[in-house]
Parts: C-alpha cells; structure tokens; sequence
C-alpha cells in the first residue's frame, strides 16, 4: 500500500470523525429546541455519512500537504468546512432538480415527505413541507460551514484568508446553480454550458479547496494563481464528465436517478452538442421526450441512443479530454511544491463513473 494512499485514509478518517463531532453538538443542542428539529439533524447526519468520498476536504488537505503543510486539527477542521458546504449545496440542488434519493436513499426531502409528513393527506401541500425541510438544512450546513472555519483554531489572519474564499466560492456556485436551472426553459444558446460548469462546479468543488490547502500551506500568489487556473479546467471536465454520469450513468452506482437532466430538459454542454451535429430527424424525435416531466424510461433510452447516434456523446468526451491536457498544461507551470500529489486527482475527473 503506498505511502500516500495510507495518508489519504487516514485523512478521510479525521475527517468523517470531525463531521461526527460537528452533528452530535448539534443534534443535543437542537434537541433543546424541540425534538422535531432535532430529527431534521439526525436526518442531515445520516444522508452525510450515506455516501460521498470527501472529495474537497481531501483536496485541501492535499494541497496543504503538497505546499509544505502539516496537518494539524485546525486545517482538518476547515478541510471538514468543504463537506459541509458541498453536502448543503446538493440538498439544496435536489429541491431544485426534484429528487428525492441522493446516495441510494432518501434524501431530506424525500424522507420527510415519505415519512415525518406522511399523515398530510394533501400530497402538494407534503410536497411543499417536504421541500421547506430540505432549504432549512442546507441553510443550516451552509451556516455551519462558517462555523466550523471560525472555530476552527487557526489563526485570525488564516481564517479571513480563509472566509474570502469561501465566500466567494458560494457567491460563484450560486450564480452558476441560477443559470444552470434557467437553462431548461432558456433559448438554446442563452446559456453557456461551459460557463455552468466553471462556477457551479469549478468554483466550489476545485478552485476553492485547493486555494484554500495552498493558501493554508503559505504558497505564493504566482502559485496560487497558476493553482487556480488548474483548478478551474479541472472543474470544468469534472462537471461535464458530471453531465455524462447524469445520463449514461448506472444508477446503482450513482445512487440517484439517471433520467432527471432529460425530463429537467437540461442544456448540458452535451446537448449543446447534440443540436450542432444532429440530423433534422435526430432532433425531430429528442423534441419529443426531453423535458417532459412524464417521459419514461423507454423513452429516456430512447434519448440516449440518439446522443450516442448523433456523436454529441463523443464530442462531450473529446472535450473532457482537452480539459485535462489543459488542466495538465497548467499544473507543470508550478515550480514550488510536490505537485504530483495534485497530478493524480486528474485521475479522479477522467476515471470516475459516479
């Protein structure tokens, strides 16, 4: 076993027992509110510990590691803040998407709407108090991902360093969540693809843990700067490859449902794709299923065949792959630092299958 897979478990280790930590605090302390909204925390906590592969937290703990830091638990602790940000922002996503299950198995709202809300015999009105759920508990991370930077122990220069990225990421994310969910009634052309990606995925899953390791660690602004711009054609193959899972994915590995983006009727870079190298008649019979809230999953089969037919699925890959030559490119510019140890999340983009 290698040296840095040996490292890479225990930070993840660290990690999920700071996340542990974080929700039994608040679980007693929401449990002097009211048991009720204690059940929201326990809830939030067992969707974290569901699944996820702590890719952020790991990234900045790596970044930190390839630029001279020590792990320490005020940096554990700030990783952690990225977990926590991230899982806010996909209970947040599912609202938004109308899924339910996240991890193979009942995301917030789909659980209070099958269960806590289950005697609410109005199913719009469950709908509703399901959903209302599910925005309080992504408030509650986003707020908690605050938190846990300022108490983390660091130092006060260290965590408003800190704190700008953050912010800044979530300010990003948020725009690119927007554009991202307009992009389904938008004209085809209004909206950017590539520009969803770099600041609904980029930003936060790439840009933002890796600056913040690095930054952490005390690399120069030449390094960060080159940094970031690794991170951001990183984070653009990531959302496409994203984009890909979302429709050819196997759902079992997933975890969540794979015909969401087609009955959203999502304009992902692929299908910006599709409707510059498809047939009239190709498009003729895509029209007729994608984004129809009803659309089954024949005829969600039916629409992946007519990406694979059309090329637009050959395309997106072509293009996931310039991006990592890019992303490459932009990583052999750095001079300080063991960079290989940030060569080998590239893996992570082009290998990944959920």
């Amino acid at each position: 076993m290698s040296n840095t897979h040996t490292q890479e478990q225990t930070s993840i280790r660290s990690i999920d027992e700071t996340i542990d930590t974080y929700f039994l605090r608040n679980i007693d302390d929401a449990a002097q509110i009211s048991g009720y909204y204690e059940q929201l925390w326990r809830d939030m906590h067992v969707l974290i510990k569901s699944g996820g592969k702590r890719l952020r937290p790991r990234m900045t703990l790596r970044a930190y590691a390839a630029f001279g830091g020590k792990e320490s638990a005020s940096v554990v602790s700030i990783a952690t803040s990225q977990e926590l940000l991230h899982m806010s922002l996909l209970i947040h996503d599912d609202v938004i998407d109308r899924d339910y299950v996240r991890y193979g198995v009942d995301n917030i709202a789909g659980k209070y709407f099958k269960t806590h809300y289950a005697h609410v015999a109005d199913e719009s009105s469950r709908m509703h108090y399901a959903s209302s759920a599910a925005i309080l508990a992504g408030d509650l991370l986003i707020s908690g991902s605050y938190r846990m930077i300022a108490e983390s122990g660091a130092s006060a220069e260290a965590i408003a360093s800190v704190m700008a990225i953050h912010g800044r990421s979530i300010f990003d994310v948020a725009g690119g969540e927007l554009i991202d969910t307009e992009s389904a009634f938008r004209e085809l052309g209004e909206v950017d693809a590539r520009t969803v990606a770099l600041y609904k995925t980029a930003s936060y899953t790439f840009m933002s843990p890796l600056t913040i390791g690095a930054t952490l660690a005390g690399a120069s602004q030449d390094t960060l700067d080159k940094l970031g711009r690794f991170a951001q054609s990183l984070g653009v193959a990531y959302q496409l490859r994203d984009d890909v899972i979302g429709i050819f994915g196997d759902e079992r590995t997933t975890g969540k449902p794979t015909i969401g983006d087609i009955r959203e009727g999502k304009h992902t870079y692929m299908v910006e794709e599709f409707y510059s190298l498809a047939t009239s008649e190709q498009k003729k019979r895509f029209e007729q299923h994608f984004g129809d809230q009803s659309v089954t999953q024949k005829q969600a089969d039916e629409i992946k065949n007519i990406l694979i037919e059309s090329g637009a699925l050959k395309s997106t890959e072509n293009t996931i792959s310039a991006y990592m030559t890019i992303a490459e490119e932009e990583l052999s510019l750095i001079a300080e630092g063991d960079v290989q140890q940030l060569r080998e999340l590239i893996a992570v983009v082009t290998k990944r299958d959920k």
